[in-house]
């Protein structure tokens, strides 16, 4: 009779017993548990932050929309300031120094068709700035553009010191962007240093590079500092408020009524060279007019 060698080792406990086998799934569940519960977390985070900003960066959109329709107008050259603002009516106000008022008031006065001195426009392409520029940095220019604050500036030529409102939207998210000089607040001279700032009159268009970022600079600083008389090459500061987290809590404890900053963002630009308009390529010259 022929002798079963695996059933003589089942029963002599010769056979090694088997391992159980443990489930792939099994070993990596708690790996997919916590990646899941990870995504949960920053999908949590970024709805709160959404919701938390909505209203703001909606407001500053409607803002930013209802401005750009006001530019429509030919540019005026400094020294045909006086003649046209007579013929219109307008009596430019350079009393302003970029704080920010209420959005509400401001989406108001960016709606209005109240008459402005159209000097050129503003194009920082590296960080999608472009914004018209107004004689003036009263409350409706710093509403509908960029200002000057001092009659007689000409681009390309001394400085040329331009405001706008930072409307606290430089952490927007899709479809949300940062409008007016908000995009300052993301500036490092690391990422800004070198880049090209442009001015344009509607006919020649001014090329500066970036040299200097002031982040955070006083108020009363900054403005010795424009008083000073700029006697090296023809430079251009983009300015706006800084909004830190003192800011913030100022805003909070006011309920939303004081929004005064203290500090100033300034980027300082140096005049490189100059080209007619009609030479740029599309993109660019959609930014500066």
């Amino acid at each position: 009779m022929a002798i079963d060698i695996k059933q003589v080792k089942k029963h002599s406990g010769t056979e090694k017993p088997r391992q159980p086998t443990i489930n792939k799934v099994q070993r990596k569940h708690p790996l997919i548990k916590t990646l899941l519960l990870a995504i949960a977390g920053i999908v949590f985070v970024t709805g709160a932050v959404i919701y938390g900003n909505h209203t703001q960066w909606q407001t500053a959109q409607k803002v930013q929309k209802a401005s750009h329709k006001a530019q429509k107008q030919p540019v005026v050259k400094a020294n045909q300031v006086k003649q046209v603002a007579a013929k219109k009516s307008v009596k430019p106000d350079y009393s302003g120094t970029g704080g920010l008022s209420s959005k509400d008031d401001m989406l108001k006065l960016a709606q209005s068709n109240q008459a402005e001195i159209l000097r050129g426009h503003v194009a920082v392409p590296s960080f999608s700035i472009s914004e018209p520029i107004y004689e003036g940095t009263s409350n409706h220019v710093l509403a509908i553009g960029a200002g000057m604050n001092a009659p007689n500036l000409k681009f390309g030529s001394g400085l040329v010191p331009i405001f706008a409102h930072n409307m606290g939207d430089y952490n927007a998210m899709w479809p949300y962007h940062p409008t007016k000089f908000s995009a300052l607040q993301n500036m490092t001279e690391k990422t800004i240093k070198g880049k090209d700032i442009y001015l344009s009159d509607g006919h020649t268009v001014y090329r500066y590079k970036a040299t200097k970022l002031d982040y955070g600079i006083a108020v009363s600083v900054m403005n010795q500092e424009l008083a000073v008389e700029n006697t090296g090459k023809p430079k251009v500061k983009l300015i706006a408020c800084l909004e830190d987290q003192a800011f913030w809590q100022q805003v909070k404890a006011s309920h939303y009524t004081n929004f005064t900053a203290k500090k100033r963002i300034v980027l300082t630009g140096e005049l490189v060279g100059k080209q007619s308009i009609h030479s740029l390529n599309n993109n660019l010259k959609q930014q500066l007019q």
